[in-house]
C-alpha cells in the first residue's frame, strides 16, 4: 500500500476500535458496579476485549464507566499495560503468592522464604521484564504499594486465570522438586527465565532472544517450543520442525548452528549419563488474542534418539503424558 491507502486503513481500524470500546464502556455502565469475572460472563465478552494487549485494561473501564476505582501513582501506567502477563496464572501456589504479594499489607521481599522468593522474582519479571530500573527486588515490589488500582486489576485477572484453568498441575520430583514450576502450567518467557535462575538484576529476560537455556543452577536446559512458526517471525535457519509423535514422545530440533560434537550437543544427548535435566516448553503460536503467548510447561524429558547434525534432529520421552488438547495441537505441527 502506498502512505495515503495505510492511513486510510488504519484510520478505519482506529475508528471501528474505538467504538467498540464506547460499547463496551455503556455496556458496564448499564450493568453497574460488576466485579471482573462477572462483567465478563453477563456481557459475553472475553478478557482480551477489554485489555486488547495492553492498549486498554479493566481500571481504565471502569473509571469512563463512572464507576470507583481505587488510586494510582506514577507506575501505574506501564503496569496496566502488563496486565495481561498473569492472564495465565494456573497453579495454585503461584497464584497465592502472586495475590499475597499483591495485597494491601505484603510481606518484604526479605521476610519471604526461598520459594516465596523464587515465585516473587517471577512475578517481578512478569511486571518488568527490562528489571524496571531498580536496584533490588525489594525496591521494585515495594514500589506497588504505591498502585492500588493496577494491583486490584492484577489481583482480578489473577483469580480469573486460575478459575479458569484448563489442566491439572503436578509437581515436579527429584532434585527439581524446589523449582517453582508445575507440570501442564502455563508460563511466560520472563516467569521461566525467573524460575530457573537464570534472569536476574544483571541479565534480564529482556536480554533474552534464543529458544533455549542452560541453567547452571537447577543444571537444567530447557527449550522453549513455538510449534506453529509464521515465516514473518522467523528466519529459515530457525524454522525447525518440532512435533509430538505421541503424548509422550517430542520431536525437537536444536538450533542450526548446534553440531554432535559441540558441547551443547554432547550435553544433550549424554544428560543421562551427566545428571542434567531436559525441560521442555511448548506453546502454539508465538501470540494469542491477548500478545505474547505463554508456554505449556510438558515437563522433564529424556533422550531416545537422534539423526541428523547442525541441527540435532532428537526425540524425547516425557515423564508425564501431555494433556489430550495439547497433543492434539503439538501433533497437527508435523505438517
Amino acid at each position: 500500500m502506498d502512505e495515503q491507502a495505510q492511513h486510510l486503513v488504519l484510520e478505519n481500524i482506529r475508528s471501528q476500535i474505538n467504538q467498540s470500546w464506547r460499547k463496551i464502556v455503556a455496556e458496564l455502565r448499564a450493568y453497574g458496579d460488576y466485579d471482573l469475572p462477572s462483567f465478563l460472563h453477563e456481557s459475553g465478552l472475553e478478557l482480551a476485549d477489554l485489555l486488547r494487549r495492553g492498549t486498554r485494561s479493566w481500571t481504565e473501564l471502569r473509571r469512563e464507566a463512572g464507576l470507583s476505582t481505587r488510586s494510582g501513582g506514577a507506575l501505574e501506567e506501564g503496569l496496566l499495560k502488563r496486565v495481561r502477563a498473569l492472564s495465565h496464572v494456573d497453579d495454585p501456589s503461584r497464584a497465592g503468592v502472586y495475590r499475597l504479594l499483591l495485597s494491601d499489607d505484603p510481606p518484604r521481599y526479605t521476610h519471604l522464604d526461598e520459594t516465596e522468593q523464587r515465585f516473587a522474582r517471577m512475578l517481578f519479571f512478569a511486571l518488568w521484564p527490562n528489571g524496571g530500573g531498580f536496584a533490588s527486588y525489594e525496591e521494585g515490589l515495594g514500589h506497588l504499594s504505591d498502585e492500588a488500582a493496577a494491583r486490584d486489576e492484577l489481583t482480578a485477572v489473577v483469580d480469573l486465570a486460575f478459575d479458569q484453568a484448563r489442566h491439572a498441575t503436578a509437581p515436579l520430583a527429584g532434585a527439581l522438586r524446589p523449582l517453582p514450576l508445575r507440570v501442564h502450567g502455563r508460563y511466560q518467557r520472563e516467569e521461566i527465565l525467573a524460575a530457573l535462575d537464570y534472569a536476574h538484576l544483571q541479565r534480564t529476560p529482556k536480554s533474552f532472544q534464543a529458544g533455549v537455556m542452560w541453567s547452571e543452577p537447577w543444571r537444567s536446559d530447557a527449550f522453549l517450543v513455538t510449534l506453529r512458526k509464521a515465516e514473518s517471525d522467523y528466519s529459515p535457519t530457525t524454522m525447525y520442525r518440532d512435533y509430538a509423535i505421541s503424548p509422550t514422545l517430542f520431536h525437537w530440533e536444536s538450533q542450526s548452528t548446534t553440531s554432535l560434537a559441540s558441547a551443547t550437543g554432547q550435553r544433550y544427548l549424554q544428560h543421562g549419563l551427566r545428571g542434567s535435566n531436559i525441560l521442555l516448553f511448548t506453546r502454539d503460536h508465538r501470540v494469542d488474542d491477548l500478545g505474547t503467548a505463554p508456554y505449556l510447561f510438558l515437563g522433564p524429558a529424556r533422550y531416545v534418539s537422534h539423526v541428523g547434525d547442525r541441527p540435532i534432529a532428537i526425540t524425547w520421552e516425557l515423564a508425564h503424558a501431555m494433556p489430550a488438547d495439547t497433543f492434539t495441537t503439538a501433533s497437527v505441527a508435523a505438517g
